[in-house]
């Protein structure tokens, strides 16, 4: 009798011992690569030819999808906005990518972080990667010169027009005294 209680202690400190050895096992530790838009100059009020992008990977640098990635833009001074948030989250794709979809840099200019936190099985990290918000080069002056040149082009095409049709029709339609 003795023998049947004790043989059933065996598997369960077993058991115990697994569950006991799983728990004390830390998470595959992961980080964050920037992919674009570190570093980058935006002007001010639109949207830049590339948007933050980063690629959340494991130790091993393989990919980690499903991870949840939040962008976040200071609240006041140089900033940017996320299709009208200062936040956007986003979840990781099969490469281990997100992007920062609506990014468009608000009318302050000068150099700020953009926050990024990235979440997965019960662990974080973060990254901040660096923008700046520059005023537009002026065109101003540019614009009005090709205004100008195409005024000039389209008048010299109607004074042009004119002068043929008034040799091919009008003068030839002349007695032959009067041309």
């Amino acid at each position: 009798m003795l023998i049947r209680k004790y043989a059933v202690m065996g598997p369960i400190s077993v058991l115990l011992c697994c569950q006991i050895t799983l728990a004390q096992q830390t998470p595959v530790a992961f980080t964050i690569g920037v992919i674009q838009g570190d570093g980058a100059v935006n002007f001010v009020n639109r949207k830049p030819a590339q948007v933050p992008a980063v690629k959340v990977e494991d130790s091993s640098g393989h990919p980690i999808a499903g991870a949840k990635v939040t962008f976040q833009a200071p609240d006041s001074g140089p900033s940017a906005i996320f299709n009208g948030a200062r936040m956007y989250a986003a979840v990781t794709g099969r490469d281990g990518t997100a992007k920062a979809v609506g990014f468009t840099p608000n009318t302050v200019t000068g150099p700020f972080m953009v926050h990024v936190l990235a979440e997965y099985e019960g662990q974080a990290t973060d990254k901040q990667i660096q923008q700046s918000n520059v005023a537009p080069p002026a065109q101003a002056k540019s614009n009005h010169r090709k205004l100008a040149l195409k005024i000039a082009i389209g008048a010299a095409a109607a004074v042009g027009f004119g002068v043929i049709l008034y040799e091919e029709f009008i003068a030839k339609n002349k007695p032959y005294g009067q041309r």
